[in-house]
């Protein structure tokens, strides 16, 4: 990576984002733990944000008013201002999942590191635009847990 596209991240996100880390770390089961938890595996938050920075495709889960899980694959980004969004359309699956359960999970990949990023999400009143010949609505996820380990070798 060049210094180019090294992103400086703002430290009031990367403390926030390696607090909820620390306490995802703290609290994770102890299958979660064996993996995430272990200090020398475990991404900083600043190798995180540039992890989720680097690819921008995650893969996202919700649930639907039946119970049954969707998952898509979809971008996700971290703002300036630390909130991470995404697009979806108005009309689709994920938007009926989101408003009859909000909770939501994201799974990235990179290069053998891993990240899950775990909260609710909420669509931001006023941010519908028309993309793809369809509507869309900006969604802000609020984190409640991140769990994110370096690449492993064998």
């Amino acid at each position: 990576m060049t210094e180019a596209e090294t992103v400086t991240w703002p430290a009031e996100l990367v403390t926030r984002i390696q607090a909820v880390l620390d306490r995802s770390a703290a609290t994770a089961g102890p299958e979660v733990a064996r993996v995430f938890a272990r200090p020398d595996w475990r991404l900083s938050a600043e190798q995180f944000l540039e992890m989720w920075r680097a690819q921008r495709w995650c893969t996202i889960a919700s649930v639907g008013p039946n119970g049954q899980p969707h998952i898509a694959v979809i971008h996700a980004d971290f703002q300036p201002d630390g909130r991470l969004t995404m697009r979806m359309f108005t009309g689709s699956v994920r938007a009926r999942d989101i408003a009859a359960n909000p909770r939501v999970a994201l799974s990235k990949n990179l290069d053998g590191a891993v990240a899950m990023v775990y909260g609710t999400a909420r669509p931001v009143p006023g941010t519908e635009a028309v993309r793809h010949e369809s509507e869309t609505v900006e969604v802000e996820i609020d984190i409640r847990r991140i769990y994110a380990m370096k690449p492993q070798m064998g």
